[in-house]
């Protein structure tokens, strides 16, 4: 009886691992971009969101057939958010800012919340420590008077890298005008 041996020879085996080398070079970068792919994503989808919630508060303030600064606009979500003189979103309890006119930073974050309404997203004030811990979103506004077109919130999605001076995904929002704008942005103090 003739014995018949079932292995690979070594220089199969040299094929194959030199074959799984080079598939892994060509691979594995793609693989590795994946987890940056999905931050872009997620940060895209809930700016998206943000935006699509301030273009529909205008069109409800539009409808209900309002005129200048407004409280609690019933129609927009759980009716609690404050409209600027121009129908767009400012914040919660507003009255107290000269009738809508000034920004805080406190809005920023009411709208956010009022907007969106979901806690999926751990926001943060924007200061050092806003980087520690598991914040996903750091807020904070620039400007103040509302006369001024320049003044907006704005909204880093640091998830994706916590370190301090990195560039992240950011928001602006421009209550005045309703305008947003999406872009890679540095976060540095305003």
């Amino acid at each position: 009886m003739k014995s018949t041996s079932k292995g690979f020879t070594l220089i199969e085996l040299v094929t194959v691992i030199i074959v799984l080398g080079g598939l892994a070079v060509v691979a594995l970068p793609r693989f590795v971009s994946l987890g940056q792919d999905a931050h872009d994503s997620v940060a895209h989808s809930v700016f998206g969101s943000f935006s699509s919630s301030v273009s529909l508060y205008h069109s409800c303030w539009a409808a209900s057939g309002a005129a200048g600064y407004q409280t609690n606009l019933a129609c927009y979500g759980a009716g609690d958010v404050d409209s600027t003189s121009t129908g767009y979103p400012l914040g919660l309890d507003t009255i107290n800012s000269e009738n809508g006119t000034k920004l805080q930073g406190a809005y920023c974050k009411q709208l956010w919340e009022g907007l969106l309404d979901n806690n999926e997203y751990k926001l943060a004030m924007h200061s050092n420590a806003a980087f520690e811990g598991n914040n996903d979103i750091v807020y904070w506004y620039y400007g103040g008077d509302l006369t001024n077109k320049d003044t907006h919130c704005y909204y880093n999605y640091i998830a994706d890298d916590r370190s301090k001076g990195a560039e992240n995904w950011q928001l602006k929002y421009y209550p005045a005008t309703g305008e947003t704008s999406i872009s890679r942005s540095v976060l540095s103090i305003q």
